[in-house]
C-alpha cells in the first residue's frame, strides 16, 4: 500500500508546476518547516509521529533530498485536504538544484501520520 501511495505521488509531482494558494494555517507551515530541518539534520523528534508516520522517516536518501534546501526553508502551500480527521498539506520547497514537493499528514492528535517527499518535475 505505502509502495502505490509514493507512486502516486511521484506521478502528482511530475504533473508540473502547481499554483500556490493563501496559506491561512501559517503556524501549521512553520511547523512543517521544522520537522523537515530536522530531518535534514537527522534529528527527527519522533514523538511528534504516529507510528506510521514513523515508517516515512525509513525511505532512503530522504535527509539528502533537503540538503539543497536553504535556511530557514522557505514552503509554498499547494493545497489543504481534509479527509475524515486527518488533515492533508502538499507543499513546495524551493531547493537546490530541484524544488521539492512535500506532502504531509496531520491527525486529529495533530501527530504527523504520513511524510513524503518527491523531487518536482
Amino acid at each position: 500500500m505505502k509502495l502505490n501511495i509514493l507512486l502516486f505521488f511521484a506521478g502528482l509531482c511530475s504533473i508540473g508546476c502547481a499554483a500556490a494558494i493563501p496559506d491561512e494555517e501559517p503556524d501549521v507551515t512553520a511547523q512543517v518547516a521544522g520537522v523537515l530541518e530536522s530531518v535534514a539534520d537527522g534529528k527527527v523528534a519522533l514523538e511528534r509521529f504516529t507510528e506510521r508516520g514513523a515508517s516515512y522517516l525509513a525511505v532512503p536518501g530522504m535527509p539528502a533530498l533537503m540538503k539543497g534546501c536553504r535556511r530557514p526553508l522557505v514552503l509554498e502551500l499547494l493545497s489543504r485536504n481534509v479527509n475524515g480527521e486527518d488533515r492533508l498539506y502538499v507543499y513546495r520547497a524551493k531547493c537546490q538544484p530541484q524544488a521539492l514537493r512535500i506532502a504531509i499528514d496531520f491527525n486529529k492528535a495533530a501527530r504527523i501520520n504520513r511524510l513524503e517527499l518527491a523531487p518536482e518535475r
